[in-house]
């Protein structure tokens, strides 16, 4: 398994293939256990998981608890403010997966400048981490979210020592200017939604069975998620073979394989079976680059044409209603990514539509971008209506 460097800041070296610790809360505690064992004897030694993940923590502890000092484990906590709360959550990671330190503790979910002030303000859940880490019990702090123009404002503030964030094919912003800053600044950089998550349309598609897995516990995946996450956004497979192949092997493998071309350190994939392990670990033991068809494929170190939007929200609320964002983002995978079909079919969708915009410019002086927004939203509908 090849390696690289989780930031200068941290001085680990962790495997380019990471373990997501979501999927395995529909596993039995044994199934559980072996695959990520299992995972680990293949030479992943990056494991994700939060407090929010149901039990993942109690099966990646129970699982790596021999090897601990072997691998880097990183959680999560959602509290935004300090207190007795935090450093409960803290202690009951530390239960769980069964350590007396952690490795690397993340901010979830910071994806808003109003809870990033909130986190990290004089009575937010950052100075419980900090607590934490001068008695020892964790080595470094991280970030995660969604949003990549507020994660860069928080890395900026020299506080964290890795950042957590989205990239894949139809959601590049963090190529931007958060991954080159992250370089700069030294903060170890783990990519998340390879494969579109719930913010994009490349997730298995629902009758890929190879790698769904067995329906009902997808289910009960897909249920976690939508209750902290929202809704997930399912395709035709068929707009996607040319990105990602024909099958859902396939698609994954060259998903990572995009991944792993940028300048970070890890990608951490959901597993719930040795399978799925394997596939996963043999692009990281084959990867020396990308091919020139797969960069034409991809555009790959490109970013969508000016004007385009960053998604980071600074124009919601819309007085109207209208989800700008949403819109944007459809829009581009409409042009640039020539995804017709799909984006078609989800505006009609919409409760409210780019025509009950009143032009009161508010998203427009509200743009960090200095963007033509509404501009933008009536070329958006022209292609999508």
């Amino acid at each position: 398994m090849q390696k690289r460097r989780l930031g200068g800041r941290t001085g680990l070296k962790v495997s380019v293939i990471g373990f997501g610790g979501i999927p395995i809360i529909a596993c039995s505690r044994n199934e559980a256990e072996k695959v990520v064992r299992y995972a680990y004897e293949k030479g992943i030694t990056y494991f994700d998981t939060a407090r929010a993940y149901g039990d993942s923590e109690e099966k990646i502890g129970a699982a790596l608890k021999d090897v601990r000092d072997e691998v880097v484990i990183a959680t999560k906590t959602y509290q935004r403010t300090k207190g007795d709360a935090a450093r409960a959550g803290l202690k009951q990671s530390l239960r769980n997966l069964q350590t007396d330190r952690l490795d690397i503790v993340q901010l979830h979910g910071i994806d808003s400048e109003r809870i990033l002030k909130k986190a990290m303000g004089p009575n937010g859940s950052l100075m419980t981490l900090k607590e934490a880490r001068g008695q020892g019990k964790i080595d470094y702090i991280g970030i995660t979210g969604h949003n990549s123009c507020v994660l860069l404002k928080a890395i900026k503030t020299g506080e964290f020592d890795t950042v957590l964030v989205p990239l894949n094919i139809v959601n590049r912003t963090a190529t931007e200017e958060l991954i080159p800053v992250a370089k700069e600044l030294d903060v170890g950089v783990i990519i998340m939604k390879a494969m579109g998550g719930y913010e994009g349309p490349l997730q298995y598609p629902q009758r890929d069975a190879r790698l769904l897995g067995k329906p009902e516990l997808d289910r009960v995946v897909r249920k976690f998620l939508r209750k902290f996450f929202g809704k997930f956004l399912w395709t035709d497979p068929s707009e996607f073979i040319t990105h990602f192949g024909k099958d859902g092997i396939e698609r994954t493998q060259r998903s990572l394989r995009f991944i792993l071309a940028y300048d970070i350190a890890t990608v951490i994939p959901g597993f719930r079976s040795i399978e799925e392990v394997d596939y996963a670990v043999k692009v990281a033991r084959d990867f020396k680059g990308i091919t020139s068809e797969e960069k034409e494929t991809y555009k790959f170190g490109e970013l969508p044409p000016e004007p385009f939007c960053r998604e980071c929200r600074s124009c919601m609320p819309c007085p109207d209603g209208i989800e700008i964002p949403t819109i944007l983002r459809w829009d581009t995978y409409y042009s640039f990514y020539n995804i017709k079909k799909w984006t078609r079919d989800q505006y009609p969708k919409l409760r409210t539509k780019v025509n009950s915009c009143r032009e009161c410019d508010e998203c427009q002086r509200k743009c960090p971008y200095n963007l033509p927004v509404i501009n933008m939203l009536k070329e958006a509908e022209k292609r999508l209506s």
